[in-house]
């Protein structure tokens, strides 16, 4: 039986899926939170085999959330599902996502794709309308030949190096250095560039 713990703030979009998976006979929902802070303690108490995450969370963003969970070595695989713009998939997938749903997809899409984040299969899960927009980024950032680290950095170019060092668990001295080597990789001389080129493909998280 694949359980799931399912995190949205809106309790009618949760009571849906839940509706969904529930009616499976291999699949059951085992908690439900609203808030990003529940989301460790609910992972602890009720195990789930499975997280199915949104990113507007009314405490934190979900964002956040994936990776303070990936820093405390919770390996659940999380499946983040979301009505938030597509160009979000790269930073949820960086962040140490496994699946990048929308919330328009099929229901016979959404079940799939817990069925195979349960499963624990190595890659990733993106719905096909993302997937055609990561290729034509993957295309850029290998071009650049950025490093994980320095994508993830880019992602959050717009905030502080303190609010990026924080986030990413790195000293400001190692966000910095970082910062120079990017602007040398995409050929840009400031942090204004660097995020223009980051927005246009689609990598640029947003501050909230």
């Amino acid at each position: 039986m694949v359980r799931v713990l399912i995190v949205d703030d809106h309790e009618m979009v949760r009571k849906g899926i839940k509706s969904w998976l529930d009616a499976e006979p291999d699949i059951t929902v085992v908690a439900e939170a609203n808030r990003g802070e529940d989301v460790l303690s609910s992972i602890q108490s009720f195990t789930p085999d499975v997280l199915m995450l949104d990113l507007h969370l009314p405490d934190k963003h979900g964002l956040d959330v994936i990776r303070e969970l990936r820093a405390n070595g919770d390996t659940t695989p999380i499946l983040v599902m979301t009505g938030y713009q597509k160009q979000r998939a790269r930073a949820v997938l960086e962040a140490g996502a496994n699946g990048f749903l929308i919330k328009e997809e099929k229901r016979e899409r959404i079940i799939e794709a817990v069925r195979w984040a349960a499963l624990r299969e190595a890659g990733t899960w993106i719905s096909p309308s993302t997937a055609t927009e990561l290729m034509q980024t993957d295309s850029a950032i290998q071009k650049a030949n950025l490093t994980k680290t320095e994508l993830k950095v880019l992602c959050l170019i717009e905030k502080s190096n303190a609010e990026i060092a924080e986030k990413l668990f790195l000293s400001e001295g190692t966000v910095k250095n970082h910062m120079s080597t990017i602007y040398s990789k995409l050929g840009l001389s400031s942090r204004i560039a660097a995020a223009d080129w980051a927005r246009k493909q689609g990598l640029l998280e947003t501050k909230s």
